[in-house]
Parts: structure tokens; C-alpha cells; sequence
């Protein structure tokens, strides 16, 4: 017999548990998911973290060396300036004046090195707040200083120090400065020098090498970075251009008198011939002509323009009492390379407008008028006194426009006019009036005392680029040749930079 159960028959929920079982799987893909997309995006930060601070780290590197670049660039341009009036055997024996061959290293590579105030490793790891302590194995000798130089038994005083000159800027942070960068300036014999010695100069060359050191950021924990070095080199020329080779130079195609005569009066005197301060030169008036195609001569001019019983007040090595000296030296000037710029009109213009102004002690613009208690200084001369005493002060002093002197001057040192020289009063000077422009020179009714050279040419817009100078002498003035006073006022003058450089660790041999 067949039982029929009365229980209905229940289907189980399938659905229902498919998907529970889905949404448990979503659930770990979206887990699987999240954890990639963190790990991407930690991986992506860590990555932005660690270039933006290498992009720091390259600008930051970039800004330190620049500074460092610069910092040395400024050490030549500084030294520049400061060896104007020094003697170039006191620069390269430093302050102690010492000249021994056996301190230069005898190895190519090693003299190459020596003209580095420091090793590149020491200049890598230097603390430029205070670099002293980083200095202390250095040579207390203290070659290539620039200095003073030594006189009278007391050492020379040094212009830069042995820890660098630093240069600062405002404190970003704060009040004060910030130390950005450092400069470190060492001064050798060029190697071409025409003696053997190193620590004496023959040619007037030198080597000054100008060391920029910079610091970079410190950071807090890993390795100390060091700082950026630049290092750049440059060859300065003592120029001889203004080595006159008479006390009274005139340059042009032809001269005439500034006032009704040139040499008016029978008490001037122009003297070349040799002196306690000097070994003379051929002529008492020197000329320079612009234009030897032509027939006409300046110094025959100046000649047909001296009476016969005033030869006698010019004076030279080249003739006796009856002829005046007077002559040509246009051949003697091109045959010196230094010399050869006298021919050069825009050497002069440049002298006269661009350069000068920039280094000159007393800038003086537009038309001058020094009457008697005007205060102006002018420098000092003792010729009874060595060039390096500390009494001697030599000024470069620039007018920019004519000169009118009716007052009681003196000087030493280089005066340039660049318009007209008119001296009505008293003006003694030691040294090199240099009257380049209008080439004007007027001493009528008053008296100059030049104990050194004068040098007159007049320049022009246009061609030709020389014009005609104008020169009367009269009264009692004096020119006279003193060699001493003459090498002063051309030290006094800015260095020629006769080419420049910059220098790696890999550079020298």
C-alpha cells in the first residue's frame, strides 16, 4: 500500500545564494583593487616626493654654482682694481717679501696647482661662514697675497685676506645678511716671464686666479653636500703706452698755438736730458704724426715757431745748446707694442671716455674752474722717498670737459682733461697729464710744473679720427722727465686683461 506524504516539496533557493556568493567575491576583487590602487599611488608619491626633492636639489645646485661662478668673476674684477699702484714683486712674494725659487714646485702639474689659494677638496668642504679653521694648513708664507708690500722691515698689509672676501645678501628670513659666497685671489708669475725667477716679474705680466666658493643647502641627516667651486684665471699687463719718450709729446698731422704764440716769456724750460731722477730721453718736445704721407711735419712746426734764442730752453740728449730738442718719434712708437696704441684712435677715445671714469680717484663732469682755496686731493709725491712708502698717494683725478686752474695746485698722480687745459694760476704735478680729447693746452699767464709727462693729441668724429692739437707754453712752466714719478703714474693705471679663463680639476695638467 503506497503512502502519499501530505508535505509539500520545498526547492531550494539557489538564486539567493549565488548571489551571496557574488557579492563575496566582488568584495575581494574591489579589496584587491584598492590595495593595488594604494600601492600605486604610494609608490606615486614616494616618487613625486623623491623628484621634487631632486628638482630642489638641481635647482638649488644650479643657483649655488652660479654664485660661486660669480663670486669669482668678481675676485678678478676686484683684483683688478687693486693692483693698480702696486708693484707687481710685491703681489707675487706676498707680504713677507720672500723670494725663494726653492718654495716653487718643480713638476709642471704641481705649478699649475700652485696658483690655487687652496686645493679644490679643501674649497669643496669649506665652511665659508668662517673658513679660517679650514685655512690653518696652508703656507703661513702667504705667497701670491695681494698686498702692500713690505717696507721698512714691517710686513705688507694685505688687501685680501687669506679667508676670501665674502659676499652677502639680505636675510631672507630675517634682518641682517646671509653669507651667499666667497672669494679666494691668488696672484703668480706668468710662466713666458723672461727670468727664471718666479717670485720677480721682467715682463709686467701676471696671473691672477680668483677661486668662488659657495655653500649649498644643508640638509638634516645622509651625507654633508658639498659646495660649488668655480675657479677662473686671467692675465693682467702693466701697459707702457703712456711711457713717454719726451717730457712734452704731441700727437697729430700738424700743431699749433693754443694762444697767439706757442712759447711765449724767456724763462721755460722743457728738459729731457738726464737728472738725479731720470736717465732723459733724445727730445725735449716729442711728436707724433698722424699722417706721414703728407709734407707736413709737426716737430719742423713746432721748430719754425721757437725763436732762436729760446732753443736753448729745450732740451735733450739729442743735440747741444745751439738746436732745439725737438723731434720725431712716430718711428720709436711703432716699434713697441705697448707704444703702437698711441696710433690707435679708438684706444684713446676708449682711455679717455670709458675706461677712465671708472677707475679715477676724482670724477669731475662738465667745464671745471679751481680757483685759488678750492680743496681738492690730488695725491702726494716725495721723489726723496721710495715708490712704496706709505706717504706716496697716487690719484687718477678726470675731468670730463675743460680746466681752468687759477689757483695754487699740486698733485701727483694722472690727470686727464678731456677739453681744454688752461692754467692761469700755479699747478705742480708728479706724474702724467694726459690731455686727450680737444688736445688743448694753454699755460699763458700762469706756470705748470710737470715733473713726469705731458701728452696732448686731439681726437675727432669723422675721418680723419686726429684733428690738430693746440699746446702754448709760457712763463716759467717746466717739464722735466722724473722715471720714478713717470712708472707710478703708469702703475696708477688700470691693468690691461689680456685673456681670461675658466679652470676645472680636470683642466690643468
Amino acid at each position: 500500500m503506497r503512502f502519499i506524504s501530505l508535505t509539500r516539496f520545498h526547492k531550494p533557493n539557489t538564486s539567493q545564494e549565488h548571489a551571496s556568493n557574488f557579492w563575496r567575491q566582488q568584495e575581494g576583487i574591489a579589496a584587491l583593487i584598492a590595495i593595488t590602487a594604494l600601492s600605486v599611488f604610494s609608490l606615486l608619491g614616494l616618487y613625486l616626493s623623491l623628484n621634487a626633492t631632486t628638482e630642489v636639489r638641481i635647482s638649488e645646485n644650479y643657483e649655488s654654482h652660479q654664485q660661486a661662478d660669480l663670486a669669482a668673476r668678481a675676485g678678478l674684477n676686484h683684483a683688478r682694481e687693486l693692483i693698480r699702484g702696486l708693484q707687481l714683486n710685491d703681489l707675487l712674494q706676498g707680504p713677507k717679501a720672500i723670494d725663494d725659487p726653492s718654495k716653487y714646485p718643480s713638476t709642471r702639474s704641481l705649478q699649475y696647482a700652485f696658483r690655487n689659494w687652496m686645493d679644490w677638496s679643501t674649497a669643496r668642504s669649506l665652511n665659508i661662514l668662517d673658513p679660517a679653521s679650514d685655512l690653518t694648513g696652508l703656507s703661513s708664507d702667504d705667497l701670491g697675497l695681494i698686498n702692500t708690500g713690505k717696507y721698512g722691515g714691517a710686513d705688507g698689509t694685505p688687501l685680501v685676506p687669506r679667508t676670501g672676501i665674502a659676499l652677502t645678501a639680505p636675510d631672507p628670513d630675517g634682518s641682517g645678511t646671509v653669507t651667499t659666497a666667497r672669494y679666494f685671489l691668488k696672484v703668480t708669475d706668468n710662466p713666458e716671464d723672461c727670468d727664471t725667477d718666479p717670485f720677480t716679474d721682467c715682463d709686467g705680466i701676471v696671473i691672477v686666479r680668483s677661486t668662488g666658493v659657495a655653500r649649498t643647502i644643508r640638509e638634516t641627516g645622509g651625507p654633508v653636500r658639498a659646495n660649488s667651486v668655480a675657479v677662473y684665471e686671467a692675465k693682467f699687463k702693466e701697459l707702457r703706452t703712456f711711457d713717454l719718450d719726451a717730457p712734452v709729446v704731441v700727437e697729430g698731422d700738424g700743431v699749433l698755438p693754443a694762444a697767439t704764440t706757442m712759447f711765449t716769456g724767456s724763462s721755460f724750460n722743457i728738459d729731457g736730458s738726464p737728472n738725479p731722477y731720470s736717465i732723459g730721453t733724445l727730445y725735449g718736445i716729442g711728436t707724433i704724426d698722424t699722417n706721414t704721407s703728407n709734407t707736413i711735419h709737426p716737430a719742423d712746426q713746432i721748430k719754425a715757431r721757437l725763436s732762436p734764442e729760446r732753443f736753448r730752453n729745450i732740451k735733450g740728449k739729442c743735440c747741444g745748446p745751439t738746436q732745439p730738442a725737438i723731434g720725431d718719434i712716430t718711428t720709436t712708437v711703432g716699434l713697441n707694442p705697448d707704444k703702437r696704441l698711441l696710433l690707435d684712435p679708438n684706444f684713446l677715445g676708449n682711455i679717455a671716455y670709458n675706461l677712465m671714469p671708472k677707475f679715477a680717484d676724482n670724477v669731475y663732469q662738465g667745464n671745471q674752474s679751481w680757483p685759488a682755496g678750492t680743496a681738492v686731493d690730488l695725491g702726494y709725491y716725495d721723489p726723496s722717498e721710495p715708490l712704496d712708502a706709505p706717504s706716496q698717494r697716487f690719484k687718477i683725478t678726470y675731468v670730463n670737459g675743460d680746466l681752468s686752474v687759477s689757483g695754487n695746485f699740486s698733485g701727483a698722480g694722472v690727470l686727464l682733461v678731456t677739453g681744454k687745459l688752461s692754467i692761469s694760476g700755479s699747478l705742480r704735478w708728479s706724474g702724467l697729464i694726459l690731455v686727450i680729447g680737444q688736445g688743448y693746452v694753454d699755460t699763458t699767464g700762469g706756470m705748470a710744473a710737470v715733473e713726469g709727462g705731458l701728452y696732448v693729441v686731439n681726437l675727432q668724429s669723422g675721418n680723419p679720427p686726429f684733428g690738430t692739437p693746440k699746446i702754448t707754453v709760457s712763463g716759467s712752466s717746466s717739464f722735466k722727465l722724473d722715471d720714478k714719478a713717470l712708472l707710478m703714474a703708469i702703475r696708477s693705471l688700470p691693468q690691461v686683461e689680456l685673456s681670461r679663463r675658466e679652470v676645472t680639476s680636470l683642466i690643468d695638467p
